[in-house]
């Protein structure tokens, strides 16, 4: 089964758990959430235990037949997730591993692969037929700009807030290609305004009320080299009580589309990848002028970095993730620690 991304929840509330789904992406809201759902629906389910295995360079492939085959000694049922990066598992022997996993018999063994990204040759290999197949498939494409309006109104919905049609239209605007900030603006007018239906007047005071250390200003700043500015960001959000896990999407996000921008940009063909994506005007000029000046084997390293701090995110490795976010977050910016950055701003709660 092949669910678009937006019927997914209610085409997984009616149908039977599945024993294998694939969420992946451009779009880090829909596959956040569409994770989110199906391993909350496992746990009630009875599936308590959860392997998680991430399939970078140099993977072995044969640990994916080990989870599939060796016998719990916690939970009689468990959840094995896999990781794939956006070219897939890049390989004959990880495509034969899911499609092997997959076509076994294991009702006590749910497989959820999560693949930001997914590169088109991906999808058309046969190891996504094969899952496909057996499972679900839910791949989110960008959502365009004709239809952010709409989205939001839908989604105000489910969250109890009554937006007019022109404070929909300025979310709209305020927000285009970026879900996760859209969704992060409605829950906050929800609680600003439980009872009261929110006009254009409202929705612009609140946001110009609201001080604009969001989780996409971070990316933003330590694209323009500003340190200081960035880590200023980095504590707010975390004095805020914003979770990592989003922080990690909208920095990642963005260093994975600077380093194939830079790749680009190195085969002179930097239009016509950004011809290929959709983005807003202002981050397009931004990633396409830092990309000019990129060093992709940096960036590279930032993505190693990026990595081990989605796993700490997930539990799969031991650490500390705002020590990870704040060393990232210093290094995409271009400078090194200095005496005025060392001394961890994560721990100064009276920086405004």
């Amino acid at each position: 089964m092949d669910i678009r991304a937006d019927d997914f929840e209610r085409e997984f509330a009616r149908h039977p758990l599945a024993r294998c789904y694939l969420v992946a992406g451009a779009e880090p809201l829909h596959v956040v959430e569409a994770a989110d759902a199906i391993r909350r629906r496992a746990r009630d389910e009875g599936f308590d235990e959860r392997d998680i295995l991430h399939a970078e360079p140099g993977f072995d492939w044969s640990q994916l037949a080990e989870a599939g085959a060796t016998q719990s000694l916690f939970a009689e049922r468990r959840i094995v997730e896999l990781h794939l990066p956006d070219k897939g598992p890049g390989g004959k022997a990880g495509s034969a591993a899911i499609s092997d996993f997959v076509a076994r018999d294991t009702p006590d063994t749910l497989l959820l692969i999560v693949a930001p990204g997914l590169a088109a040759s991906a999808r058309k290999s046969a190891w996504y037929k094969a899952v496909a197949k057996a499972g679900v498939v839910s791949f989110a494409w960008p959502m365009p700009a004709s239809r952010m309006a709409a989205w939001i109104g839908a989604r105000a919905k489910t969250r109890d807030l009554r937006l007019q049609d022109d404070a929909i239209q300025l979310l709209a605007t305020q927000n285009e290609g970026n879900l996760l900030a859209a969704a992060q603006e409605i829950d906050r007018l929800a609680l600003l305004y439980p009872d009261t239906t929110v006009d254009r007047a409202a929705a612009a005071e609140a946001a110009a009320d609201h001080a604009r250390f969001d989780i996409f200003d971070l990316p933003a700043k330590a694209l323009d080299g500003d340190t200081a500015g960035a880590l200023k960001s980095l504590s707010r959000l975390r004095a805020e009580g914003v979770d990592a896990v989003p922080i990690t999407w909208a920095l990642v996000n963005d260093l994975r589309t600077l380093y194939q921008a830079a790749l680009a940009a190195r085969a002179n063909r930097l239009d016509a990848f950004f011809g290929k994506i959709f983005l807003p005007a202002p981050k397009k000029r931004q990633l396409t002028r830092v990309a000019r000046q990129a060093d992709p084997a940096h960036l590279a390293r930032l993505l190693v970095q990026a990595a081990r701090l989605d796993a700490i995110n997930k539990g799969a490795a031991s650490g500390r993730a705002w020590d990870e976010l704040l060393t990232l977050t210093i290094a995409l910016s271009g400078k090194q620690p200095t005496a005025a950055t060392s001394a961890d701003p994560l721990t100064d709660r009276s920086s405004p």
